[in-house]
């Protein structure tokens, strides 16, 4: 599978895909396809509690599952609203923790599964996180460029709510909320994420007002 980020601010992904293989997006995520790669809807999870989790999150109860059948390699192309971060969950076990909507894409089935975090409710980030677990390239919905902080054991950062984009899984019970008079006074809201490595953080470049 090769694939290709296209544009600057406002990025999409572009895919080729070699004989059966399959590539998978969130409804509403493809904007074109070549003749010979097969599209089909999948239901994310069924029953109930399945379809309240994915509306929880923000996501559709619906993923797309793209197959190459030609015996010739054929492209695809998928975007967000605004960037795309590739994160390789091969390298994170555990998965990763991230704001609710932003999954796109991915090169093979991911769960996603929702959770209840009060200290990103206090935050501002929103009290549904989505977990995400599998074992391939999954795409994020982000704004501007995704910086990479990579934090030894102890090693404590302090984020920005509404710049904060995803993180490891197992770092979710080292975050916490920090509450500073100084930071409201100079534009930062009341409190910030407090998060504690080993682990990796993912923010974006952009500073949201």
């Amino acid at each position: 599978m090769n694939v290709k980020l296209i544009g600057h601010d406002f990025k999409s992904l572009q895919v080729e895909l070699t004989h059966n293989e399959k590539f998978y997006c969130e409804k509403g995520a493809l904007i074109y396809y070549e003749e010979g790669i097969h599209s089909s809807i999948n239901v994310f999870d069924k029953g109930i509690a399945g379809v309240l989790k994915r509306k929880l999150t923000g996501e559709s109860i619906f993923q797309v599952e793209l197959c190459n059948t030609n015996i010739n390699p054929k492209k695809l192309m998928v975007a967000g609203r605004v960037g795309m971060l590739p994160v390789n969950l091969k390298n994170i076990s555990g998965g990763i923790i991230c704001r609710a909507g932003y999954y796109v894409a991915s090169s093979d089935k991911v769960d996603i599964d929702a959770k209840l975090n009060l200290t990103t409710l206090i935050g501002g980030t929103g009290l549904i996180m989505q977990k995400i677990t599998g074992f391939c390239t999954v795409f994020l919905d982000v704004v501007g460029t995704p910086t990479t902080l990579d934090l030894a054991a102890g090693q404590t950062v302090f984020v920005d709510e509404k710049s904060f984009i995803c993180m490891n899984a197992d770092m979710q019970n080292r975050m916490s909320s920090h509450f500073s008079g100084s930071n409201m006074l100079g534009g930062e809201g009341l409190s910030m994420l407090k998060i504690t490595g080993p682990g990796t953080v993912y923010v974006t470049s952009v500073n949201f007002r």
